[in-house]
């Protein structure tokens, strides 16, 4: 078929226009692709609720007792809680290894932990270009690094280890954004922050061989849905994430109750979606 001159101007007026078009829509795809920041919830360890909280109450500066729920402590935004009394195993050898927490008179710190007999696994030590730090163990086995870092105080990282770092990496990037970054301009960490309301958490993730954190010291780490839970489960399912378990409510004696489901994360680390219908970000 041969086309007049009008027929060709306006079949090149439309082919342009549907060009644009998919450009557009490719573009609004990629911006959909794109993983928003989810914050950084909380953290459960296998201790003995009403022991070991009043021990990092009283012991790991920064915390403050929240009443949701009996034994929980609150580091900025983020939840200490407490599963079970006893685990498999300490946090050392496993996925989820060692939380970071950052304090304002770091020989102070370690001086009143000394009183206590507590464990001590590397002394205090300058880290240059970082931060004067100290590795203890609380009496259950969860290893905790203590830095004295003036830009941030209390929850200062978690740190993972992991056969391949930069695995982790990307997974923890394309589930639940965050920014790659160096801390200090020399560590490896994904940031969770920018998300109003919450404690900005670094994630370090280090080389090395480790087991499953499920049933030790450290039990799983966990993000909040800022939306419905079931809108995040699809997101998350969209990534071809694993879920261990499907969506469900539970009842808190004091606070609003919540919705949560787990799924596996990279090398083993098991982490916990909750949703907090009726608080506001960072409560």
């Amino acid at each position: 078929m041969i086309l007049s001159p009008f027929d060709e101007r306006t079949f090149m007026r439309l082919l342009q226009g549907v060009c644009v078009a998919t450009a557009v829509v490719a573009g609004v795809a990629g911006l959909l692709a794109q993983t928003k920041t989810i914050p950084f919830d909380h953290i459960h360890l296998n201790e003995p609720a009403a022991e070991g909280s009043q021990w990092w109450e009283k012991n790991i500066p920064g915390g403050r007792r929240i009443t949701e729920a009996p034994n929980r402590i609150m580091y900025g935004a983020v939840r200490l809680m407490f599963l079970q009394p006893k685990s498999s195993g300490g946090s050392d050898g496993s996925v989820i290894e060692h939380l970071g927490f950052s304090v304002p008179d770091l020989d102070a710190t370690m001086k009143s932990l000394a009183a206590i007999n507590t464990k001590v696994i590397e002394p205090v030590k300058d880290m240059p270009g970082l931060y004067r730090s100290a590795i203890i163990e609380s009496p259950w086995g969860t290893r905790i690094q203590l830095v004295q870092d003036r830009d941030v105080i209390g929850l200062h990282h978690v740190q993972l280890r992991a056969p391949d770092p930069e695995a982790a990496y990307t997974w923890l990037l394309d589930k639940f954004g965050g920014e790659r970054t160096k801390m200090k301009g020399q560590v490896d960490s994904v940031r969770y922050a920018g998300v109003p309301g919450f404690t900005t958490v670094y994630v370090i993730a280090a080389k090395g061989e480790s087991v499953p954190s499920q049933g030790r010291a450290i039990d799983h780490i966990g993000w909040r849905s800022m939306g419905a839970i079931n809108d995040t489960k699809a997101m998350l399912e969209a990534k071809s994430v694993q879920l261990t378990s499907q969506p469900q409510p539970l009842n808190l004696p004091n606070g609003p109750s919540i919705n949560f489901f787990y799924v596996a994360g990279p090398a083993g680390a098991r982490i916990e979606i909750v949703e907090r219908p009726g608080l506001k970000p960072g409560e």
